[in-house]
């Protein structure tokens, strides 16, 4: 870690003293970042906050960032197009909450596939900035990297597949939502926010969602079991409209570009990841919670479904003309590489 962040530095150091030469006369811009969760989730202030500073201070000020939080500027599921068309300069997105719009990008999010979501997360973007040119080709796909990985949180305890029958269960994103039909659940798709208010009144029965998120939007209040293992872990990314983009100057461009890398996708979700596993130290603690784990044998039940949502996914890509087997292996190459891979 030492040497990756001695590295970061020099590499800032290095886009600052590019960007001097033509920083001092240029303009000042401002440009809107949007994002869907609020202001105490680490997202916000250990993720976001700082990747805008370090670009403000990298442009001598000439780049000013605005942050607005939690869906201020529109819901979570259309933070795509916002960055397309010109809503915000900059937005978050998860990049499987749209069933079907990217398949390729899909496989990033099958189910026990990331050890670390550090390294995880430069594997991500090494492996997806070829695809991005055609698959996300109207907006400049900045950084990728993964959020703090999630579990079950139930009204009761779910330690294999076959608990879940006839449960309705909040699900995040497409592969996830797969594994648990697999299970013979119902799986919701819907944004974290409503998900926890869906639990309350009864419209679900279980939430798939990350450690401290599960507090922070008050479903732990119903929810009082929690499966102790990473089910999965969300991609994400940073986008760019390109307009945004071009009316830069090119020494402002070049402190973007230097945001915009896998040195930065690997760094992004460190506080992230740190955050959710506090929420898991919290709710060891509170006695009216049970933070289970499950055996050996139920964790093969679990990874044995996770090979089917892997097939169907390559059978969906494959009827595209991709070869999906190829496309998987290589991001699992990727993440052999960094040694992120489960």
């Amino acid at each position: 870690m030492k040497k990756f962040t001695i590295a970061l530095g020099a590499a800032a150091v290095g886009a600052c003293a590019f960007a001097t030469t033509g920083m001092a006369e240029d303009a000042q811009v401002k440009l809107r970042l949007s994002h869907n969760l609020p202001t105490n989730n680490a997202l916000h202030y250990g993720v976001l906050e700082p990747w805008a500073k370090s670009i403000g201070e990298a442009s001598n000020g000439s780049i000013a960032i605005d942050i607005f939080p939690a869906q201020q500027m529109g819901p979570a599921k259309d933070h795509y197009n916002m960055a397309r068309d010109g809503i915000v300069d900059i937005a978050f997105y998860l990049v499987g909450i749209e069933p079907g719009r990217f398949p390729i990008v899909s496989a990033a999010e099958v189910p026990f596939l990331v050890s670390a979501n550090d390294r995880g997360s430069r594997a991500l973007y090494e492996w997806y900035k070829p695809y991005a040119e055609t698959e996300m080709s109207d907006v400049k796909v900045c950084t990728m990297f993964y959020d703090g990985g999630g579990t079950i949180h139930a009204k009761k305890k779910i330690e294999r597949p076959a608990d879940l029958a006839g449960l309705k269960i909040r699900s995040p994103n497409v592969m996830a939502a797969e594994l648990y039909r697999l299970a013979g659940a119902s799986p919701i798709q819907m944004s974290a926010n409503d998900a926890a208010e869906a639990v309350e009144r009864g419209v679900v029965d279980a939430l798939s969602f990350p450690w401290k998120l599960v507090q922070a939007l008050g479903a732990d209040r119903v929810l009082h079991y929690h499966m102790d293992t990473t089910l999965y872990s969300l991609a994400t990314a940073i986008l760019i409209n390109k307009g945004s983009y071009e009316r830069l100057s090119d020494a402002q461009k070049a402190v973007i570009d230097d945001h915009c890398n896998a040195d930065w996708s690997e760094k992004l979700p460190v506080a992230w990841t740190d955050f959710e596993n506090e929420g898991r130290a919290v709710l060891l603690e509170k006695p009216e919670h049970e933070v289970y784990e499950i055996s050996d044998e139920q964790l093969a039940e679990w990874k044995e479904l996770a090979k089917g949502v892997q097939d169907k996914w390559s059978a969906d890509v494959a009827a595209k003309g991709l070869d999906g087997d190829k496309v998987f292996a290589d991001l699992k190459a990727l993440l052999e590489k960094y040694d992120a891979a489960r």
